[in-house]
């Protein structure tokens, strides 16, 4: 399973809370909304990590490391 999905997994169950909200008291609509924005920027993390690697990783392929070519 990969780390964006269970990410955006917990953002949508958050989501679920956040939208059911008439039962809650302020505080919990607090940390509920913290939490969610917790969640959305581990999540944009792991794609900012996700396409620095991919840069890396065509950089790497587009230019062969110099050797001896004997």
């Amino acid at each position: 399973m990969s780390t964006q999905w269970q990410i955006q997994q917990r953002i949508n169950f958050l989501q679920k809370e956040l939208d059911s909200l008439e039962h809650y008291l302020p505080d919990t609509y607090q940390f509920l909304m913290a939490e969610m924005d917790n969640q959305q920027r581990e999540l944009v993390a792991s794609k900012i990590q996700d396409f620095y690697q991919e840069l890396n990783n065509e950089h790497q392929n587009q230019n062969p490391p110099a050797g001896n070519p004997t």
